[in-house]
Protein backbone atom coordinates (compact mmCIF):
# COMPACT_ATOMS: atom_id res chain seq x y z
CA UNK A 1 0.00 0.00 0.00
CA UNK A 2 1.30 3.45 -0.90
CA UNK A 3 2.18 5.81 1.93
CA UNK A 4 0.36 9.11 2.46
CA UNK A 5 3.44 10.97 1.22
CA UNK A 6 3.57 8.92 -1.97
CA UNK A 7 -0.14 9.50 -2.63
CA UNK A 8 0.24 13.22 -2.04
CA UNK A 9 3.27 13.38 -4.37
CA UNK A 10 1.40 11.47 -7.06
CA UNK A 11 -1.50 13.91 -6.77
CA UNK A 12 0.79 16.95 -7.07
CA UNK A 13 2.68 15.68 -10.12
CA UNK A 14 1.15 16.58 -13.46
CA UNK A 15 2.36 13.71 -15.61
CA UNK A 16 0.82 15.16 -18.75
CA UNK A 17 2.74 18.43 -18.33
CA UNK A 18 5.98 16.48 -17.96
CA UNK A 19 5.26 14.73 -21.26
CA UNK A 20 4.40 18.09 -22.85
CA UNK A 21 7.72 19.53 -21.65
CA UNK A 22 9.57 16.62 -23.26
CA UNK A 23 7.68 17.13 -26.52
CA UNK A 24 8.49 20.82 -26.27
CA UNK A 25 12.20 20.11 -25.98
CA UNK A 26 12.04 17.93 -29.08
CA UNK A 27 10.14 20.68 -30.90
CA UNK A 28 12.80 23.26 -29.96
CA UNK A 29 15.47 20.90 -31.28
CA UNK A 30 13.53 20.58 -34.57
CA UNK A 31 13.57 24.38 -34.87
CA UNK A 32 17.26 24.76 -34.09
CA UNK A 33 18.32 21.92 -36.39
CA UNK A 34 17.22 24.23 -39.24
CA UNK A 35 14.88 21.78 -40.89
CA UNK A 36 13.38 24.73 -42.76
CA UNK A 37 16.42 24.57 -45.05
CA UNK A 38 15.25 21.15 -46.28
CA UNK A 39 12.17 22.43 -48.11
CA UNK A 40 8.43 22.69 -47.54
CA UNK A 41 8.18 19.70 -45.20
CA UNK A 42 10.93 21.14 -43.06
CA UNK A 43 9.19 24.52 -43.02
CA UNK A 44 5.94 22.91 -41.84
CA UNK A 45 7.70 20.94 -39.07
CA UNK A 46 9.47 24.11 -37.95
CA UNK A 47 6.37 26.30 -37.82
CA UNK A 48 4.35 23.62 -35.98
CA UNK A 49 7.18 23.31 -33.45
CA UNK A 50 6.69 26.92 -32.40
CA UNK A 51 4.29 25.81 -29.67
CA UNK A 52 7.21 24.85 -27.42
CA UNK A 53 8.41 28.14 -25.95
CA UNK A 54 4.88 29.48 -25.30
CA UNK A 55 4.16 26.24 -23.45
CA UNK A 56 7.35 26.64 -21.39
CA UNK A 57 6.27 30.15 -20.33
CA UNK A 58 2.77 28.93 -19.44
CA UNK A 59 4.15 26.07 -17.35
CA UNK A 60 6.38 28.52 -15.46
CA UNK A 61 3.40 30.81 -14.87
CA UNK A 62 1.19 27.92 -13.82
CA UNK A 63 3.58 26.86 -11.09
CA UNK A 64 3.98 30.47 -9.95
CA UNK A 65 0.51 30.69 -8.45
CA UNK A 66 0.50 30.78 -4.64
CA UNK A 67 -2.43 31.68 -2.40
CA UNK A 68 -0.02 33.15 0.17
CA UNK A 69 1.61 36.35 -1.11
CA UNK A 70 4.60 36.15 1.24
CA UNK A 71 5.34 32.65 -0.02
CA UNK A 72 4.93 33.86 -3.61
CA UNK A 73 7.42 36.70 -3.13
CA UNK A 74 9.93 34.33 -1.53
CA UNK A 75 9.53 31.81 -4.37
CA UNK A 76 9.89 34.48 -7.06
CA UNK A 77 13.07 35.80 -5.46
CA UNK A 78 14.52 32.29 -5.19
CA UNK A 79 13.72 31.52 -8.83
CA UNK A 80 15.16 34.83 -10.04
CA UNK A 81 18.46 34.08 -8.31
CA UNK A 82 18.56 30.52 -9.72
CA UNK A 83 17.76 31.70 -13.23
CA UNK A 84 20.39 34.43 -13.14
CA UNK A 85 22.99 31.82 -12.14
CA UNK A 86 21.71 29.51 -14.88
CA UNK A 87 21.84 32.30 -17.46
CA UNK A 88 25.43 33.17 -16.55
CA UNK A 89 26.57 29.53 -16.55
CA UNK A 90 24.81 28.85 -19.87
CA UNK A 91 26.46 31.80 -21.60
CA UNK A 92 29.85 30.83 -20.17
CA UNK A 93 29.44 27.30 -21.58
CA UNK A 94 28.78 28.63 -25.09
CA UNK A 95 31.48 31.27 -24.77
CA UNK A 96 34.03 28.59 -23.90
CA UNK A 97 32.88 26.50 -26.85
CA UNK A 98 33.19 29.53 -29.17
CA UNK A 99 36.70 30.15 -27.90
CA UNK A 100 37.70 26.52 -28.42
CA UNK A 101 35.99 26.22 -31.81
CA UNK A 102 36.86 29.54 -33.41
CA UNK A 103 39.03 31.50 -31.07
CA UNK A 104 36.03 33.41 -29.76
CA UNK A 105 36.11 35.71 -32.80
CA UNK A 106 32.37 35.56 -33.39
CA UNK A 107 31.64 36.43 -29.78
CA UNK A 108 34.16 39.29 -29.67
CA UNK A 109 32.70 40.85 -32.81
CA UNK A 110 29.22 40.88 -31.28
CA UNK A 111 30.33 42.60 -28.07
CA UNK A 112 28.95 46.03 -28.92
CA UNK A 113 26.87 48.64 -27.11
CA UNK A 114 24.02 47.83 -29.49
CA UNK A 115 24.18 44.16 -28.51
CA UNK A 116 24.25 45.12 -24.83
CA UNK A 117 21.15 47.28 -25.37
CA UNK A 118 19.39 44.45 -27.21
CA UNK A 119 20.34 42.01 -24.45
CA UNK A 120 18.89 44.22 -21.70
CA UNK A 121 15.78 45.45 -23.52
CA UNK A 122 14.94 42.64 -25.96
CA UNK A 123 16.53 39.59 -24.24
CA UNK A 124 18.94 38.96 -27.13
CA UNK A 125 21.64 36.61 -25.84
CA UNK A 126 25.32 37.46 -26.25
CA UNK A 127 26.10 33.86 -27.19
CA UNK A 128 23.45 31.45 -28.51
CA UNK A 129 20.06 32.78 -29.51
CA UNK A 130 17.94 30.22 -27.60
CA UNK A 131 19.17 31.56 -24.25
CA UNK A 132 16.83 34.54 -24.69
CA UNK A 133 14.16 32.40 -23.02
CA UNK A 134 16.02 32.35 -19.70
CA UNK A 135 16.50 36.11 -19.52
CA UNK A 136 12.88 36.70 -20.60
CA UNK A 137 11.69 34.35 -17.86
CA UNK A 138 13.81 36.26 -15.34
CA UNK A 139 12.01 39.47 -16.33
CA UNK A 140 8.61 37.78 -15.91
CA UNK A 141 9.52 36.71 -12.38
CA UNK A 142 10.89 40.17 -11.57
CA UNK A 143 7.56 41.73 -12.60
CA UNK A 144 5.63 39.32 -10.38
CA UNK A 145 8.15 39.78 -7.54
CA UNK A 146 7.82 43.57 -7.61
CA UNK A 147 4.03 43.33 -7.75
CA UNK A 148 4.09 40.98 -4.76
CA UNK A 149 6.37 43.25 -2.74
CA UNK A 150 4.04 46.19 -3.45
CA UNK A 151 0.95 44.06 -2.72
CA UNK A 152 -0.48 44.64 -6.18
CA UNK A 153 -3.15 42.21 -7.33
CA UNK A 154 -1.61 39.86 -9.92
CA UNK A 155 -5.02 39.44 -11.53
CA UNK A 156 -4.83 42.99 -12.84
CA UNK A 157 -2.40 41.62 -15.43
CA UNK A 158 -5.06 39.40 -17.03
CA UNK A 159 -6.50 42.25 -19.10
CA UNK A 160 -3.12 42.91 -20.70
CA UNK A 161 -2.84 39.41 -22.23
CA UNK A 162 -4.98 40.06 -25.35
CA UNK A 163 -3.40 43.49 -25.79
CA UNK A 164 0.12 42.06 -25.73
CA UNK A 165 -0.86 39.27 -28.13
CA UNK A 166 -2.38 41.77 -30.56
CA UNK A 167 0.76 43.92 -30.56
CA UNK A 168 2.90 40.80 -30.95
CA UNK A 169 0.92 39.62 -33.98
CA UNK A 170 0.98 43.11 -35.50
CA UNK A 171 4.76 43.23 -35.20
CA UNK A 172 5.43 39.61 -36.16
CA UNK A 173 2.74 38.83 -38.69
CA UNK A 174 0.67 41.68 -40.03
CA UNK A 175 3.73 43.83 -40.75
CA UNK A 176 4.69 41.24 -43.39
CA UNK A 177 1.63 42.16 -45.45
CA UNK A 178 3.13 45.62 -45.87
CA UNK A 179 6.66 44.31 -46.46
CA UNK A 180 7.83 45.70 -43.14
CA UNK A 181 10.07 42.91 -41.90
CA UNK A 182 10.99 43.99 -38.41
CA UNK A 183 13.75 42.27 -36.44
CA UNK A 184 12.60 39.20 -34.54
CA UNK A 185 13.73 40.64 -31.21
CA UNK A 186 10.95 43.26 -31.36
CA UNK A 187 8.34 40.64 -30.57
CA UNK A 188 10.33 37.66 -29.31
CA UNK A 189 11.07 39.08 -25.88
CA UNK A 190 9.73 39.05 -22.34
CA UNK A 191 7.01 41.62 -23.05
CA UNK A 192 5.32 40.37 -26.22
CA UNK A 193 6.01 36.64 -25.96
CA UNK A 194 7.07 35.75 -22.43
CA UNK A 195 4.74 37.79 -20.23
CA UNK A 196 1.36 37.08 -21.89
CA UNK A 197 1.94 33.32 -21.87
CA UNK A 198 3.35 33.45 -18.33
CA UNK A 199 0.23 35.31 -17.17
CA UNK A 200 -1.97 32.78 -18.99
CA UNK A 201 -0.29 29.95 -17.11
CA UNK A 202 -0.90 31.78 -13.83
CA UNK A 203 -4.52 32.35 -14.86
CA UNK A 204 -5.09 28.68 -15.65
CA UNK A 205 -3.91 27.73 -12.16
CA UNK A 206 -6.26 30.17 -10.47
CA UNK A 207 -9.21 29.45 -12.79
CA UNK A 208 -8.54 25.75 -13.32
CA UNK A 209 -12.18 24.96 -12.56
CA UNK A 210 -13.30 26.51 -15.87
CA UNK A 211 -11.72 23.58 -17.72
CA UNK A 212 -14.24 21.18 -16.21
CA UNK A 213 -16.88 22.59 -18.57
CA UNK A 214 -14.66 22.10 -21.64
CA UNK A 215 -14.58 18.62 -23.12
CA UNK A 216 -11.38 16.95 -24.26
CA UNK A 217 -12.87 16.72 -27.75
CA UNK A 218 -13.12 20.51 -27.98
CA UNK A 219 -9.52 20.91 -26.81
CA UNK A 220 -8.30 18.36 -29.37
CA UNK A 221 -10.27 20.11 -32.12
CA UNK A 222 -8.70 23.40 -31.00
CA UNK A 223 -5.24 21.80 -31.34
CA UNK A 224 -6.04 20.60 -34.84
CA UNK A 225 -7.43 24.01 -35.83
CA UNK A 226 -4.40 25.78 -34.33
CA UNK A 227 -2.01 23.52 -36.23
CA UNK A 228 -3.95 23.99 -39.47
CA UNK A 229 -4.09 27.77 -39.06
CA UNK A 230 -0.35 27.87 -38.33
CA UNK A 231 0.45 26.07 -41.58
CA UNK A 232 -1.90 28.36 -43.54
CA UNK A 233 -0.22 31.42 -42.02
CA UNK A 234 3.20 30.02 -42.86
CA UNK A 235 2.29 29.67 -46.54
CA UNK A 236 0.67 33.12 -46.52
CA UNK A 237 3.40 35.18 -44.85
CA UNK A 238 6.48 32.97 -44.48
CA UNK A 239 8.48 31.78 -41.51
CA UNK A 240 8.13 33.77 -38.28
CA UNK A 241 8.34 32.88 -34.59
CA UNK A 242 4.73 33.42 -33.51
CA UNK A 243 1.52 32.85 -35.46
CA UNK A 244 -2.07 33.28 -34.35
CA UNK A 245 -2.33 29.52 -34.85
CA UNK A 246 0.63 29.02 -32.51
CA UNK A 247 -1.27 30.75 -29.72
CA UNK A 248 -4.32 28.53 -30.23
CA UNK A 249 -2.24 25.36 -30.54
CA UNK A 250 -0.05 25.98 -27.48
CA UNK A 251 -2.91 27.14 -25.23
CA UNK A 252 -5.13 24.18 -26.14
CA UNK A 253 -2.28 21.70 -25.60
CA UNK A 254 -1.51 23.25 -22.24
CA UNK A 255 -5.19 23.32 -21.21
CA UNK A 256 -5.57 19.65 -22.18
CA UNK A 257 -2.66 18.68 -19.93
CA UNK A 258 -3.98 20.76 -17.03
CA UNK A 259 -7.41 19.18 -17.37
CA UNK A 260 -5.95 15.66 -17.67
CA UNK A 261 -2.89 15.53 -15.37
CA UNK A 262 -2.55 11.73 -15.46
CA UNK A 263 -3.76 10.97 -18.99
CA UNK A 264 -0.30 11.16 -20.59
CA UNK A 265 1.61 9.09 -18.06
CA UNK A 266 4.55 7.78 -20.11
CA UNK A 267 7.40 7.02 -17.72
CA UNK A 268 10.48 7.60 -19.88
CA UNK A 269 9.11 10.68 -21.66
CA UNK A 270 7.78 12.00 -18.36
CA UNK A 271 11.14 11.45 -16.67
CA UNK A 272 12.88 13.49 -19.36
CA UNK A 273 10.30 16.25 -19.06
CA UNK A 274 10.51 16.35 -15.29
CA UNK A 275 14.23 15.92 -14.58
CA UNK A 276 16.15 16.72 -17.76
CA UNK A 277 14.16 19.39 -19.53
CA UNK A 278 16.07 22.46 -18.28
CA UNK A 279 19.53 21.05 -18.97
CA UNK A 280 18.38 19.69 -22.34
CA UNK A 281 17.08 23.11 -23.34
CA UNK A 282 20.45 24.66 -22.52
CA UNK A 283 22.73 22.00 -24.00
CA UNK A 284 20.88 20.75 -27.09
CA UNK A 285 22.25 23.49 -29.34
CA UNK A 286 25.78 22.73 -28.21
CA UNK A 287 25.27 19.07 -29.16
CA UNK A 288 23.85 20.14 -32.52
CA UNK A 289 26.80 22.43 -33.22
CA UNK A 290 29.20 19.58 -32.49
CA UNK A 291 27.52 16.87 -34.58
CA UNK A 292 26.78 19.09 -37.59
CA UNK A 293 30.52 19.29 -38.16
CA UNK A 294 30.56 15.57 -38.88
CA UNK A 295 27.24 14.89 -40.60
CA UNK A 296 24.82 16.36 -43.08
CA UNK A 297 21.73 17.84 -41.48
CA UNK A 298 18.55 15.93 -42.39
CA UNK A 299 15.18 14.97 -41.01
CA UNK A 300 16.74 12.48 -38.58
CA UNK A 301 19.07 15.08 -37.10
CA UNK A 302 16.60 16.24 -34.39
CA UNK A 303 16.20 12.64 -33.22
CA UNK A 304 19.97 12.16 -33.00
CA UNK A 305 20.43 15.48 -31.17
CA UNK A 306 17.56 14.66 -28.81
CA UNK A 307 18.95 11.23 -27.88
CA UNK A 308 22.53 12.45 -27.43
CA UNK A 309 21.44 15.46 -25.39
CA UNK A 310 19.20 13.28 -23.21
CA UNK A 311 22.10 10.90 -22.54
CA UNK A 312 24.48 13.75 -21.63
CA UNK A 313 21.88 15.37 -19.38
CA UNK A 314 21.02 12.06 -17.73
CA UNK A 315 24.67 11.60 -16.79
CA UNK A 316 24.70 15.12 -15.33
CA UNK A 317 21.47 14.38 -13.44
CA UNK A 318 22.81 11.03 -12.16
CA UNK A 319 26.05 12.63 -10.94
CA UNK A 320 24.02 15.30 -9.16
CA UNK A 321 21.90 12.66 -7.42
CA UNK A 322 24.99 10.72 -6.34
CA UNK A 323 26.65 13.86 -5.00
CA UNK A 324 23.54 14.64 -2.93
CA UNK A 325 23.59 11.10 -1.53
CA UNK A 326 27.20 11.45 -0.38
CA UNK A 327 26.39 14.76 1.33
CA UNK A 328 23.53 13.24 3.29
CA UNK A 329 25.58 10.27 4.48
Amino acid sequence: MQSVTENKLKKEINYSLNVLKCLGIFAVICIHCRLFNLGTKGEIITCLSRFAVPVFFMISGYFSFFSDNDKAVFKYKTRIIKLIKLFIISNIIYLIYDILAAGGKHYIHTMTLKKLFECIVFNVSFTEIHLWFISALIYCYIIFYVMGKLNFDYRKLYKFVPILFIFSLIIAEFSHFYNINLAICYYRNFLFTGLPFFILGYYFHEKEFILTDISNRILVLAMIFGAFLTVVEMFAIGRIDLYAGTIILSVSMFAFCIKNPEKLNFKLIGFIGWHLYTSMYILHYLIFRIIKEYMKVGYFTPIIVFVLTALVCFVIYWVGVEVKKTRTV
